[in-house]
């Protein structure tokens, strides 16, 4: 559910006082949805993208005709792999589905002013408004490295109130002052804020001149270490160097354990590739880190066709290697090599690895791995699995986006298994639960027209209901096709269903 999608967002070009607009196609993922699964970043990251988005706020406001954007919130937001940030073309075809997300109560109560229902009317206010709500979420959910001074968070405190206060003398009139507004990170000041972690990894090297790498990997699987050399500035690349200079030739070994550690950190949890390859690289005596190397370096890729069954031996050769006890890591890679390929025979690897390595794993793993689990058991025809596995995740999800798309998974799942009863259930549930869902309704509207079991007047009274919760139904065009194939007529509050 993390993986890049195409987006058509805006490319925006500044030119003297004047700012040009066009559409990009970029591949990329929403930054709500990233956002919840990366909260660890640094503060200069942070502080940059704060940056970014009120220049490109404000850029949108200098183009000819002085537009609004009027749908600022962290649903409009694309990152791309490449950490950048582009807001959604809101007039390209392609992004009406997340106009109906934006749509949704929840989502409009936290990124809209009390006053304002629906994102209908365009104003700088309500652009600033989103600006600052949208800072606010970035920072509740987010934990930067180093922490935020007490400095920093009152600016920031002033920041979100001038923005949500229209009535208030001091608030911004223009996203310049907003922008203005916003701290600079200071490397100085990151040094001061950092002094914590440094007092660790300065006494984890002393730990290794003492004691040798092992007790270093101790330390490092306690104090929870993630090897950000880029965040820790000069000082840590420096005490990083000292370590590597002082590792005994005994400890060899040790060192091997800790650079694959690293290499699985980065393979694992970050998704750099590039890095992953770079630790499991320089061990010669050690073929299963040079097999990972090479499935890094797959990894990178993305696109294996021609190479398939070249990834199916590496694949082999590395479930073969590795070692029969503390395999969790190496399962997941596995897990991830057979993703690359997705056809069906990788699909039941993954369900055989699966469940491997779900047993002692922790509880953000078992997440993982239910929405690995539940695509390759639908691939592989699996259907009863599936939708176990999409039952479990109902659980463990929490974002009413992703439910609705479970929700909808399990619909679809049932219809495919001809249980059109539990189908029915599973998508009253869904309702229930998310008052918001347009589509959840549309689908069920569709079920109960086709099924000729259920009688015209419950399709028309359920027809009814589901426009007055959701008003918006009515104007769609899945519910117009609906109107077309199935004979519905709305003339004022009377509605019938004719075939």
């Amino acid at each position: 559910m993390n993986d890049a999608e195409g987006y058509d967002v805006l490319r925006l070009i500044e030119h003297s006082r004047s700012c040009y607009v066009s559409s990009e196609y970029v591949e990329g993922t929403p930054f709500i949805r990233w956002l919840k699964y990366h909260p660890n970043l640094s503060k200069e990251q942070l502080f940059l993208w704060i940056h970014e988005l009120a220049r490109q706020l404000e850029c949108i406001h200098k183009c000819r005709g002085r537009p609004c954007y009027k749908y600022v919130n962290p649903y409009s937001i694309i990152i791309t792999e490449k950490k950048e940030l582009y807001f959604l073309d809101m007039n390209a075809k392609s992004n009406e589905r997340t106009i109906a997300v934006m749509q949704r109560r929840s989502i409009r109560e936290h990124f809209l002013p009390p006053e304002e229902s629906y994102y209908q009317t365009e104003s700088i206010f309500l652009d600033i408004y989103g600006m600052g709500k949208t800072i606010q979420y970035l920072l509740s959910v987010s934990d930067p490295e180093p922490a935020l001074t007490k400095r920093e968070e009152a600016r920031f405190h002033k920041i979100i109130s001038r923005s949500l206060d229209r009535h208030s003398k001091r608030a911004y009139t223009q996203v310049s002052e907003l922008r203005k507004s916003i701290p600079v990170f200071h490397e100085k000041e990151a040094e001061k804020g950092i002094g914590k972690n440094r007092i660790f990894i300065i006494t984890a090297a002393a730990f290794v001149l003492v004691s040798g790498i092992s007790v270093y990997l101790r330390f490092i699987k306690t104090a929870e270490y993630q090897e950000e050399t880029d965040s820790l500035g000069q000082e840590g690349i420096q005490t990083e160097q000292v370590v590597t200079e002082n590792i005994r030739a005994e400890d060899k070994e040790d060192a091997s354990a800790l650079k694959k550690e690293l290499g699985f950190l980065y393979f694992l949890d970050k998704k750099d590739y590039g890095k992953s390859r770079e630790y499991f690289s320089g061990d010669e005596e050690d073929g299963l880190s040079d097999r990972l190397k090479e499935l890094s370096e797959f990894m990178l890729q993305k696109n294996v066709a021609g190479r398939a069954a070249d990834l199916r031996e590496l694949l082999g050769e590395i479930e073969e290697m590795m070692p029969e006890d503390e395999n969790e890591e190496y399962l997941r890679c596995l897990i991830e090599g057979y993703r690359l390929l997705g056809d069906e025979a990788a699909a039941r690897e993954i369900i055989r690895l699966g469940s491997k390595c779900r047993t002692n794993a922790s509880e953000d793993v078992k997440r993982e791995l239910a929405g690995y689990m539940a695509y390759a058991c639908e691939r592989a025809g699996e259907l009863d699995d599936a939708v176990k596995e999409y039952q479990a995740m109902l659980g463990w999800e929490r974002e009413d986006a992703f439910k609705e798309e479970v929700y909808k998974k399990l619909v679809f799942l049932y219809q495919e298994k001809e249980e059109p009863d539990q189908a029915g259930r599973i998508c009253r549930q869904g309702i229930e639960e998310l008052e918001d869902s347009e589509e959840l309704r549309l689908i069920h509207i569709g079920m109960l027209c086709a099924d000729p079991g259920v009688e015209r007047e419950i399709c028309a009274q359920t027809i009814k209901e589901y426009i007055e919760e959701i008003p918006e139904i009515a104007e769609k065009e899945e519910f117009q096709k609906l109107k077309q194939e199935y004979g519905i007529i709305v003339e004022g509050e009377e509605l019938w269903v004719g075939r």
